[in-house]
């Protein structure tokens, strides 16, 4: 993957994004329900194209929670 290419979301940023207790699949996304052995935002990437439609950053809730 080039530079060009990488996705602008990453999960670790996401609100969503959770680690699960799967060996297997160890990352989870609960904004689109599924889990994975890579990062969700780059499996949406890579079946979808896009990035992930359903990113949303930790940091702009606890700005609006303010």
């Amino acid at each position: 993957m080039t530079r060009s290419d990488a996705p602008k979301v990453n999960c670790w940023n996401c609100r969503y994004f959770e680690i699960s207790w799967d060996r297997n699949f160890r990352y989870q996304c609960k904004k689109l329900g599924f889990k994975s052995s890579v990062l969700p935002c780059i499996e949406v990437r890579s079946s979808d194209g896009r990035d992930c439609l359903g990113f949303q950053s930790k940091t702009e809730n606890r700005k609006r929670e303010k």
